[in-house]
């Protein structure tokens, strides 16, 4: 049973009002209106977000290129820059738990005069520093903002690295190097295989990495089998996590995915054993065009912490992206 005070009382029945009105929009289709009533916002309702976000995406995408300007000096000729700025608004709901609400802000420069293969930084939640637990059920909490520089590397057509190098948002300085690969290869007819490895070394907290195998089954067109297995360790907690999870993913459209999914997260400490046991739904959907994106996150969660006890779960991120290209 919830048990909450009556201002966290207030910010659930939000919470739940939100997702109901988004829903709605989401599943809602076309929607048949009087010819004489119909205005542009009510005919798509993120009209008056639209104009707000192309001028915030003009001026993120003029700064990476005055900055690639300046840095290039005398350059030739005019190039795409790919500058972005995403900003993630997560929202939970949690039958022991309660409600919580956090903001994620990332980002990239792109200097593709200065170097086609260097580029700016910054997060505003550093995922290695977050518990694998955290990462696979989507408790964004590190709240650790980093900044630096980002080397981009191929090595071959099915690897991707890339190294980078910078600062903690705290005093004093925490410099760190993180180096992040990619592979991705097919083995037959029917299954494909990604590998991604990310290692890191913070100079408070020491070094990590975290490895993630993945196969995937193509069923249909648009229906993919993924089983992954993942292990991350964390010197500065002295504990290594592993995780297995099967999910099947659907695609609907361009920008509309239904994923579910099965899993289970285990450690290391005090010995190696399962912690919990996990299913869920995910949804997401563009609500407007490539830009704007609702994901929504019904779970079930099983914890040997809490004996084992269900726990009922609703993760809710709404994810924006400013760019000009």
């Amino acid at each position: 049973m919830l048990c909450l005070s009556e201002k966290e009382c207030l910010k659930t029945k939000k919470a739940i009002a939100v997702v109901v009105l988004t829903l709605a929009y989401c599943l809602q289709g076309n929607v048949s209106v009087a010819e004489d009533s119909t205005t542009e916002t009510e005919a798509n309702p993120w009209q008056w977000l639209l104009g707000n976000r192309e001028v915030v995406s003009r001026n993120v995408t003029a700064v990476g290129r005055n900055l690639d300007n300046w840095l290039a000096g005398e350059g030739i000729g005019e190039q795409s820059n790919q500058t972005y700025l995403s900003v993630r608004l997560n929202q939970q709901i949690g039958s022991r738990d309660g409600y919580h609400s956090r903001a994620r802000i990332g980002g990239s420069l792109d200097l593709p005069r200065a170097s086609e293969r260097w580029r700016l930084i910054f997060e505003s939640d550093a995922e290695e520093l977050n518990s694998l637990e955290g990462d696979v059920l989507g408790d964004e909490v590190s709240g650790e903002g980093i900044a630096g520089l980002s080397y981009q590397q191929k090595l071959g057509e099915r690897w991707q690295l890339s190294h980078a190098i910078g600062l903690r948002d705290r005093l004093p300085a925490d410099p760190f190097y993180r180096f992040k690969a990619q592979h991705q290869r097919t083995l037959n007819a029917d299954w494909s295989l990604s590998f991604r490895q990310k290692i890191w070394h913070y100079k408070t907290q020491g070094w990590g990495y975290d490895t993630d195998f993945t196969f995937n089954r193509e069923i249909s067109a648009s229906k993919i089998l993924s089983i992954s297995s993942g292990v991350k360790y964390q010197q500065d907690r002295k504990r290594t996590e592993f995780s297995q999870i099967l999910a099947l993913h659907d695609t609907r459209a361009e920008f509309e995915t239904l994923s579910y999914e099965l899993g289970l997260l285990g450690s290391n400490r005090p010995n190696s054993r399962i912690n919990d046991y996990f299913t869920g739904v995910r949804y997401r959907h563009a609500l407007e065009d490539d830009w704007l994106f609702v994901e929504v996150v019904p779970q079930l969660l099983v914890s040997r912490d809490e004996n084992w006890r269900p726990e009922l779960r609703l993760i809710i991120n709404l994810e924006m992206l400013f760019f000009d290209f």
